[in-house]
């Protein structure tokens, strides 16, 4: 066979079976091209507001949208934070006040996304204990693991009402162990998310749960956030965007079916407590999904609420430089997804 021949022959054959590749691709839903490999960083320990992610990842679509994805588990929004300053992931959550504490201090962050449009900061403690109000927290011991967010925001908390930020004791404790060392009685209350309530309930027994959500006391800021670093903005835009349009399809298919979204997470993630968890979706939901959602879609950003979260996180501590609202979020990327 002359060389020509052969050449042209060699080559028909690899368009072939390139061409059978992408047939193959098409027939089975599998995607043509190579998938980002993308970590998300949680801020916490695995809890319901998480598992729209996995709902996301179950029905695939991230893979979808050309996402390999990887969640890492959190041991605190400060650290969240430090850690996509440091690119050890590419995403990250975190509550707002930290990320903008992180901003203030030089850090290269944006924020992309809410997820909390309203903030869950909050305390718990057993009913026995007397707390009432803010000022009833004056002399009592709080238990608070060292890069939770609520140390960041207490001082702007506390001045709201006229409390020295010191005028309670700040101890410090493991992110699992909270709810362990109150009802020991080691401490007087715990600063917590609101939606953790169905997990207090279980450790503390139904009926004996206290609160005080820090919203209903002055303070309706935002709260966690999706950010990255600004870096991932300059060099793949278009991966945040596909990153917030798969995970907003998560946190819509969780608001159709909140137990569908617990349930892909359990089994994903080994030792979670299903019950518990499905019990809190609805302070979640509460949270999340809001007139603003309902409105420009999940995630959607206000200037006047973000700045407004701005001048209460930097209330009672300002930094040398303030950062200019427009420049600490973005909703360039938005999903425009409704809820």
């Amino acid at each position: 066979m002359p060389r020509s021949t052969f050449s042209s022959t060699r080559r028909g054959v690899a368009a072939l079976a390139t061409f059978g590749a992408l047939c193959a691709g098409a027939l089975f839903g599998a995607p043509a091209f190579a998938q980002d490999k993308v970590q998300l960083q949680l801020n916490w320990f695995h809890l319901a507001d998480h598992s729209p992610i996995y709902l996301a990842l179950k029905k695939g679509y991230y893979k979808d949208e050309g996402i390999e994805l990887t969640v890492l588990r959190g041991s605190g929004s400060a650290d969240s934070a430090k850690k996509i300053e440091l690119g050890q992931a590419d995403f990250g959550i975190s509550d707002a006040p930290t990320v903008l504490t992180a901003i203030s201090k030089g850090a290269n962050l944006k924020m992309v996304a809410v997820v909390y449009d309203k903030a869950g900061n909050n305390v718990f403690f057993r009913k026995s204990a007397n707390i009432r109000a803010p000022k009833d927290l004056i002399g009592k011991k709080i238990a608070v693991p060292p890069a939770d967010s609520h140390r960041v925001l207490w001082p702007a908390f506390a001045a709201l009402h006229g409390i020295a930020p010191d005028a309670v004791t700040l101890v410090n404790v493991k992110p699992e162990g909270k709810q362990a060392i109150v009802a020991a009685n080691e401490v007087d209350a715990s600063f917590d998310l609101y939606t953790s309530y169905a997990i207090w309930e279980k450790v503390l027994g139904k009926g004996d749960v206290g609160h005080l959500l820090w919203a209903d006391f002055g303070l309706p800021i935002y709260g966690h956030t999706y950010f990255v670093n600004n870096d991932l903005i300059r060099k793949n835009p278009k991966l945040i965007e596909r990153f917030l349009r798969a995970t907003h399809k998560g946190w819509k298919d969780a608001k159709a079916s909140p137990a569908a979204s617990i349930d892909a997470m359990v089994e994903a993630v080994p030792g979670l407590d299903r019950t518990t968890l499905l019990a809190t979706m609805p302070q979640i939901l509460d949270l999340c999904v809001t007139e603003r959602s309902a409105k420009h879609g999940l995630g959607w950003i206000e200037p006047e609420l973000m700045q407004k979260t701005m001048d209460i996180t930097f209330a009672t501590n300002k930094p040398e430089k303030m950062p200019v609202v427009g420049d600490v979020f973005t909703n360039q990327f938005s999903s425009k997804i409704k809820p």
